[in-house]
C-alpha cells in the first residue's frame, strides 16, 4: 500500500483522479474527462486504484459504476533523516509509517518496490494535458 501511495506523489493523472472524485462520486466517463485522459487509461488507472483501496466504488448509477476517492489526505515528510508516510482514510482511520536511513539505503521496506527507493521516474507515460 505504501508504494500505490508515493507512487500518487510522482503520477499526475492518478493525481487528477483522485482530486476528480474527491468531493462526490463521478462516473468514469466524467472522471476522463475532466482529468483530460483516454478512457481506456482511464479506466486502467481506476482499476489500480481500486484494487489498491486507494479509490472505492461508490454504487452504480444509470448503469454506470461511479467512483470516489477513499484518502482525505496524504502527507509525507522528511525530518532528522527520517521519511514519514501518514495516510487518513475518507473513514477516519489513519496509517502511519516512518523509515529510517537504513532502511532506505537497505531497501530493507517491505511493500515498497525497489525501483521507488532508487528515484527512478514511473515508466508509466503521462496523458497529462
Amino acid at each position: 500500500m505504501y508504494f500505490d501511495i508515493a507512487q500518487l506523489t510522482c503520477d499526475i493523472d492518478r493525481r487528477r483522479i483522485l482530486s476528480a472524485t474527491d468531493v462526490r462520486p463521478r462516473s468514469v466517463k466524467d472522471i476522463a474527462k475532466a482529468c483530460h485522459l483516454s478512457l481506456s487509461r482511464c479506466y486502467r488507472l481506476i482499476k489500480e486504484m481500486e484494487e489498491s483501496a486507494i479509490i472505492r466504488r461508490a454504487g452504480v448509477d444509470k448503469r454506470e459504476a461511479m467512483y470516489i476517492s477513499n484518502l482525505r489526505s496524504v502527507e509525507m515528510s522528511l525530518e532528522d533523516d527520517r521519511l514519514s508516510l501518514s495516510v487518513v482514510f475518507r473513514d477516519g482511520t489513519e496509517d502511519r509509517k516512518d523509515f529510517t536511513p537504513q532502511d532506505l539505503e537497505r531497501g530493507t521496506i517491505r511493500n515498497i518496490p525497489q525501483e521507488l527507493l532508487s528515484g527512478e521516474p514511473s515508466r508509466e507515460p503521462s496523458t497529462a494535458a
